[in-house]
Order: structure tokens, then C-alpha cells, then sequence
């Protein structure tokens, strides 16, 4: 399939009214038919998008395309391991959203359409760029143990996002919370990347009669595509965290139900423990990736540790190459080489026009986290880190961003999760894209991302904001997620 290319121009954060200004340049491209279309929509699950776009004139406000002698705009590009979940952050944007206002809205669809790798009981890690302050930040809401220890992690998803919104976002909290409040209570049909999931989970689901009795269909077979999938508790748990925000789950009924629970399960996590939870902000890692720097998260993550000990070997070696030296460092750091199939991770991406972009990636620690779930919450508590088989997942979170910290430029944002192979494939992919002539579509043909490591990326290999400039973006084929541009209303 062929990878879409665009034509990017714009300064700063170009969304919001400047973007409303100039949406009336968008009626003539409607003539495109089919083929913008397909852009919009961010062509086929799994795949990359097909349009082909060149650039015109400067215009100010933003992305500017040409097709034939007729303008439009655009917000900017999303890519993530499930369709509903770009499609919310594409809507965000749309409506006048930053890059973190799109990529909570994302995270917590994924909640909904993911919950096996993105439900609310886990937590990650996320890059953000401020074209403006010229600089990355690493947030790191990730699982943490508990104090007295045990099999539950203390959850960190909702504060990250929260406190993410808080300093980069500018839509309103619960307009971000609320699409995936009621596509949990309403349900919705089952894509083909959770299905995909599903299906071999199952016969451990089986054992697990709460799990059972929402993520099983008829005779105990795994949800398929299509079937309608609805989760009320679920929905009341994300409606106290529309309404309130973090203190919505991390006080109050809902956070006595989880601590109840994680007693129950071994892990004496007080009330005072969850409502103490803060994620934590540092200046990413950075390295020099030509004249460009590629940023990781901070170096007291074990994601950032794994991130810059293969990064000597990403610029060098490819393929099986490059796995047998990711391999190696773990062993190098005593750490576990002997790994389960899947961690219950997923990783995405979101930029803007203006240069703006976030680079996530959250864990339950094993598919379903404990594989129990907080009654009437419809929250499943992530494996707390030091669970045994699970203890790395953290560290196999790979976001990453490559900027001009000179000018606030934005080059290519990445994200994966899963294992080795995630952390390999993006930094796998940053270097051919910013140093090299690789196409996107060259880049996940050839990368080391697999099935429960998917690469999904947004790239502007000449940088963005800039006259002329060319970016690419798409959802790893291997799985069935999805890339897709925003527009400005009409």
C-alpha cells in the first residue's frame, strides 16, 4: 500500500479559530471525491493511507493541500493500533484541539475499544512536544507497587492524562472523556483489532467468570468482529472521571471499590495511597539524531534506560541485526530473556499542523492486568510491575519524538509497546526517516515491529511548520489499527 504524503505548512499551533477562518477553503476539494475520502478517513484498517498531495502557496493558517488548482487545510494526523480510537482524536482536532487534547481523547477511547492493553486500572508513558517552549517532556504515570506490596498496581492512566490536559490541552476535560463514557454504555461493534486480540485470550478469559460475562459471546468463544461489546460499569467509572476528573477514580466510591478489591486480591492499597498518586515530569532523554534530537523518556525509567542502550545500535544496524543487539543488551542487564508472548501494551501518536505532537504508550502489565475487575467500575487493576513474567513491561514502552530544539520544529513522533521489538522499531524507524530517503511504507515492510508490537508514527523527514514540507504517517500493517488526517469543519 502506498503511504500518504502531504504537503505541510503552518506555524505554532495551527488549530482553533485560525483553522475555522480558513475552512472555507475546503469546499472546492470535495471534487477530489474519492480520493480525499480516503484521505479523511485514513484509508483501510492496518494499512497506510493512499492520497497523494503536493503543496501550494504559503498560508499561515496551517496545512495547505493542493489537488488540481483547489486549497484546503488540515489539523493534523493520528495513527494508533484501533480505528474508533484515531477517529475521537481526529474529531478533537477538528474541533480546534492540541496535540494532547486529541491524544487523551484517544487514550481514553482505547479504554473502551483496548481495555485489554489501555484500561483505566494501568498506566505508561508520554512525550510531549511545545513547539513554542522548543523543548519534550517525559511523563511517566506508570503502574506502581504498592507499598505493602502484592499482586495490583496502583493505577496512573487517568492522573497522566489529567495532568497532561492540564498543561497542554485546551479543550474541555470532560468534552474528551464523555465520547468514550457513552461508547461504553451504549456499546459498540467490535473491531478487528480487538478481535484479533481477543481470540487467543480466550481460553484464559474462560477461568475468569467477571472477564467472561463481558469480553466472551455465545458458548465462551472470544468477542468477533462485529459483535456489539457494551461495558455500563465501565461507563460509570469514566462518567465520575468526566465530571471530576482524576478524583473521580482516585477518591470516592470508585477508589474504596478498587482498594477493597486489591485487598481482596492480596494488595493492601489504602485510600490514602491512590488519592497520593502523581505521575512525575522530566525533560526527555535526547540524542543527537543528525542536526535533529531524538528524544526518549527520562533515563529513571526503565523505558528510557532499554531506549538509549540500543540507540547506538538502531543507527547501525536493521532486521535481525538489530534484534539479536536489543536482545543482548537485556541480557547485559540480567534482565529476563525468556518473555510472555503479549505485555497488554499499546503505543500512539498524534501531531499537528503546527508542530505540537505526543508520542504515548500505557501498559496493564499482561493482557487484562490481574484479569479481575472492580466491582460495578468496570476497572481491571494493572499486574503490579514486579509480577512475575510482567515485570518489564514498563520498560518496553518506546515513545519517541525527533525535533529542532533551535527552532521548535517537528520532525516524527513513534510509538510502540510490547516487548524488545518495540523499543528496536521505533528507534528503527526515527533514524530512516530523519536521516535517510525511507519511504513509510519501506520502513514497516522491513521493521522488527510484530503482531503485539505495533509501529504506529507521524513524520515530517524535512521537518513541520515549514513551506514545502513533506510528511507521511500510518498505522503499522501488521495489526488492524489506523492513520488518519483531520480537517477543519466546514
Amino acid at each position: 500500500m502506498i503511504p500518504e504524503i502531504i504537503r505541510w505548512h503552518g506555524r505554532k499551533k495551527a488549530v482553533g479559530a485560525q483553522f475555522r477562518r480558513s475552512a472555507a477553503l475546503l469546499t472546492k476539494v470535495i471534487m477530489a471525491g474519492s480520493i480525499l475520502a480516503a484521505c479523511s478517513s485514513g484509508g483501510e484498517e492496518g494499512g497506510l493511507a493512499t492520497a497523494e498531495f503536493k503543496g501550494s502557496a504559503q498560508n499561515n493558517t496551517g496545512l495547505q493541500l493542493l489537488d488540481g488548482p483547489d486549497n484546503s487545510v488540515f489539523v493534523g494526523a493520528i495513527a494508533s493500533d484501533e480505528p474508533r480510537a484515531s477517529l475521537a482524536a481526529r474529531t478533537v482536532l477538528e474541533n480546534g484541539g492540541t496535540a494532547v487534547d486529541a491524544i487523551t481523547a484517544l487514550y481514553f477511547n482505547l479504554a473502551v475499544t483496548m481495555p485489554h492493553e489501555a484500561g483505566l486500572g494501568g498506566g505508561g508513558i508520554c512525550l510531549v512536544h511545545d513547539p513554542e517552549a522548543r523543548e519534550v517532556t517525559s511523563y511517566n504515570f506508570l503502574p506502581r507497587r504498592s507499598r505493602a506490596g502484592g499482586p495490583v498496581a496502583v493505577p496512573g492512566n487517568v492522573r497522566g492524562f489529567a495532568l497532561m490536559h492540564a498543561v497542554h490541552g485546551t479543550s474541555p476535560w470532560s468534552s474528551l472523556v464523555a465520547p468514550a463514557e457513552v461508547l461504553a454504555a451504549k456499546g459498540h461493534e467490535v473491531s478487528r483489532a480487538l478481535a484479533n486480540e481477543i481470540g487467543p485470550l480466550a481460553p484464559a478469559i474462560r477461568s475468569l467468570p467477571q472477564l467472561a460475562e463481558v469480553y466472551l459471546g455465545p458458548n465462551g468463544r472470544g468477542l468477533q468482529q462485529g459483535d456489539v461489546l457494551v461495558q455500563k460499569g465501565l461507563a460509570a467509572a469514566l462518567g465520575r472521571a468526566r465530571a471530576s476528573g482524576p478524583s473521580g477514580i482516585y477518591s470516592g466510591e470508585i477508589a474504596t471499590a478498587f482498594a477493597q478489591e486489591a485487598t481482596r486480591l492480596g494488595s493492601a492499597i489504602t485510600l490514602e495511597e491512590l488519592r497520593a498518586y502523581r505521575p512525575s515530569t522530566q525533560p526527555a532523554q535526547i540524542f543527537k539524531i543528525g542536526d535533529q534530537t531524538l528524544s526518549i523518556p527520562a533515563a529513571d525509567t526503565g523505558a528510557g534506560t532499554y531506549m538509549a542502550s540500543i540507540w547506538p545500535a538502531a543507527q547501525s544496524l536493521n532486521g535481525a541485526d538489530l534484534m539479536r543487539a536489543a536482545q543482548s543488551e537485556l541480557a547485559r542487564a540480567g534482565a529476563e530473556t525468556n518473555l510472555p508472548g503479549s505485555f497488554g501494551s499499546t503505543g500512539f501518536v498524534v501531531a499537528t499542523a503546527g508542530g505540537d505532537a505526543a508520542a504515548c504508550a500505557v501498559t496493564m502489565n499482561g493482557p487484562f492486568g490481574t484479569g479481575r475487575m472492580v466491582p460495578g467500575t468496570g476497572i481491571i487493576p494493572a499486574r503490579a510491575p514486579d509480577a512475575p513474567g510482567f515485570g518489564l513491561a514498563g520498560a518496553f514502552l518506546a515513545p519517541a519524538l525527533v525535533t529542532n530544539d533551535f527552532n521548535g520544529t517537528f520532525f516524527f513522533a513513534g510509538s510502540s509497546a510490547g516487548g524488545p521489538q518495540a523499543s528496536a522499531s521505533v528507534l528503527e524507524a526515527a533514524n530512516a526517516l530523519v536521516s535517510t530517503s525511507t519511504t513509510l511504507e519501506a520502513v514497516h515492510r522491513s521493521s522488527v515491529s510484530n503482531a503485539q508490537s505495533l509501529l504506529n508514527v507521524v513524520a515530517c523527514p524535512g521537518g513541520a511548520p515549514r513551506e514545502g514540507a513533506s510528511c507521511v504517517f500510518g498505522a503499522d500493517p501488521k495489526g488492524a489499527g489506523l492513520g488518519v488526517l483531520g480537517f477543519p469543519p466546514l
